[in-house]
């Protein structure tokens, strides 16, 4: 087993050294699609619910509001 104490590096020094630029593009990719779905999935459920989204958007204000205060 090797010592990752010792080493400089550390554990995730092998997953850097293996990542290029290609790999990086396609992470940033994946990640900006996922984030553009979960935004439309978001929108979406806000258009259809909205009395629900205020509901809950007023519940979490007062529930940080009573944190916050003390």
């Amino acid at each position: 087993m090797a010592d990752v104490q010792g080493s400089s590096k550390g554990h995730s020094a092998g997953f850097m050294d293996n990542l290029n630029i290609d790999d990086a593009s396609q992470v940033m990719e994946q990640t900006r699609a996922a984030m553009d779905q979960a935004v439309e999935t978001a929108g979406n459920f806000i258009r259809e619910k909205p009395i629900v989204c205020l509901a809950g958007a007023l519940a979490l204000g007062y529930v940080i509001g009573k944190i916050v205060s003390r």
